[in-house]
């Protein structure tokens, strides 16, 4: 009976996680790349092939790029933070109910600082 018991739970527990990852192969990544035209705390522009992107951003976007890795170190990075105006990025997203969600935002070159 115990044993049973055992084998009808992993077999459950396996089934569960089966549909977890048909759920995730749904979300299917796209990549996206261009010159950031604004940044918020919640959202990125970017101006890439003739159009504007706009994605969204929170708190489960990665942000990667020369020398990020040492502010991330002083707390949650943020957005504004990570990226500015003029910054060359490839964003990887996924569509999230017809919102555009960054899940990574790459910094390829940083673009010139205003004065």
């Amino acid at each position: 009976m115990k044993r049973l018991l055992i084998v009808a739970l992993s077999v459950f527990a396996l089934a569960v996680a089966q549909v977890g990852l048909q759920a995730q192969a749904k979300m299917k990544s796209m990549t996206a790349s261009g010159t950031v035209k604004s940044v918020s705390g919640s959202q990125l522009v970017v101006t890439g092939g003739g159009k504007d992107w706009t994605f969204a951003v929170d708190n489960g976007t990665k942000f990667v790029g020369k020398g990020l890795g040492t502010k991330s170190k002083a707390g949650a990075m943020t957005a504004t933070d990570a990226v500015h105006e003029g910054d060359k990025v490839s964003v990887t997203y996924h569509d999230m109910g017809g919102t555009m969600h960054a899940a990574s935002v790459r910094i390829t070159s940083k673009g010139m600082m205003k004065k």
